[in-house]
């Protein structure tokens, strides 16, 4: 209610959890100069590769276009799990860049990053207009918990490890970042605070439940207001352990079985 009557919006029901209790996924990378020019960031530098790339994927269905940016991945536990699961997610990512989203690198180069699976850390979600079309405020809270923070660096270690075993040597000439010494932890964390970013994960700001803070119950409608239902990630409780992709499409068939049960009137509690 509080951030509603800020923008002279009139509340019509209060529901303190709306945009709070945010997670998301942190990705840190670490960047490698290879020994050979077979990355992307090589297909992507010369005209004439850029065309035999497409016309490979056009004619063959083969090539670099056919997969996605992370073109293998891993999960592992670090000395920090509480349990058997894993709690790190390792993509491997066959072109280099300054910042996602930004022009690839000039030189040979490749990714290898590391993602908390099941962060501790939670932020929000405030609207910053009465527009819905002007962009709300995020923030995640990156690295609040001190857990995360310790997987974390134990994760970057780890990959770090991987990365100079000597199954690699061949297509490693250096680490370009974080390229601190291995076994420095205050600089690989200090690194991960300046480099980390989203790795499109965001979920909970609207989580089930039936606490003070919940939002929606267990059919996906928001308390106290008929009518109205959730269905994507916001609805989650705590972060799935991995992508969400999938997940987030099982809320969404999920939301239309419960909306048709519901429209025929034979639904459960």
């Amino acid at each position: 209610a509080q951030n509603l009557k800020r923008f002279q919006i009139d509340v019509v029901h209060e529901l303190p959890g709306v945009g709070e209790s945010f997670q998301d996924h942190l990705q840190v990378r670490s960047v490698y100069r290879c020994a050979r020019p077979i990355t992307i960031n090589d297909e992507m530098s010369s005209w004439w590769r850029q065309v035999r790339m497409g016309l490979r994927y056009l004619l063959l269905r083969k090539g670099p276009l056919t997969v996605s940016a992370g073109y293998a991945g891993a999960f592992f536990r670090t000395p920090l799990a509480a349990d058997s699961r894993a709690d790190v997610q390792v993509h491997f990512i066959t072109f280099s860049t300054n910042k996602m989203g930004d022009a690839l690198d000039s030189w040979s180069g490749f990714t290898a990053s590391i993602c908390q699976l099941r962060p501790k850390s939670r932020g929000h979600v405030h609207i910053t207009s009465p527009d819905p079309m002007v962009a709300p405020a995020i923030q995640p809270n990156f690295f609040s918990d001190e857990l995360d923070r310790r997987v974390v660096v134990s994760g970057m270690q780890q990959l770090r490890q991987i990365m100079r075993a000597p199954a690699m040597r061949d297509l490693v000439v250096a680490e370009v970042e974080p390229g601190c010494a291995p076994d420095d932890e205050d600089a690989v964390l200090a690194f991960s605070r300046d480099r980390a970013a989203s790795i499109y994960h965001p979920s909970c700001s609207a989580r089930m439940g039936t606490d003070a803070m919940a939002v929606v119950d267990a059919r996906l409608r928001v308390h106290g207001i008929a009518g109205l239902r959730v269905a994507d990630a916001s609805v989650m409780p705590t972060l799935v352990s991995g992508n969400c992709n999938a997940a987030t499409i099982m809320i969404g068939e999920k939301a239309a079985d419960m909306i048709l049960q519901d429209a025929r009137g034979n639904s459960t509690p």
